[in-house]
Order: structure tokens, then sequence, then C-alpha cells
């Protein structure tokens, strides 16, 4: 069996409340938090590693300009 890499979409935006960033996954709704736009990242990949521990995944960021956050 030829095992892949899942990419999996999170959009990344700094949160106007508490001042941190978050990286939220499309497709299985998990979010990682982190004082940086990386930290965020790395976060979800560790969660989304501990749900989908079958195949090895990756975290693609989409980046979007979210003006109504508070």
């Amino acid at each position: 069996m030829n095992c892949s890499i899942i990419e999996y979409p999170a959009l990344v935006y700094k949160s106007n409340k508490n001042n941190v960033f978050i990286a939220n996954c499309i497709i299985k709704n998990l979010i990682g938090y982190g004082q940086t736009e990386e930290d965020a990242l790395v976060n979800l990949e560790k969660v989304l590693k501990k749900v989908s521990s079958e195949y090895p995944v990756k975290v693609k960021p989409v980046y979007r300009y979210l003006s109504n956050l508070n």
C-alpha cells in the first residue's frame, strides 16, 4: 500500500479579543491556538496527527482578511 500525505486546509486569522492566532481546520472542524501563526499551525497539526494517526497529515494555511472578528 502506498501512503501519501493528507493536506488539510486551515483558515488562519488573529483574534481581536485575546490577541492570539487561530488556525481553524476547514474539513475536520478542529482549532489550533498560538502566539504566532506558526505556533497555531503547529498546534493544529499536532491535533490532526492525534485524530488521524493512520496517515501522515500536513496543514495547508489559507489566509483571508476577516474584518468582522471581535
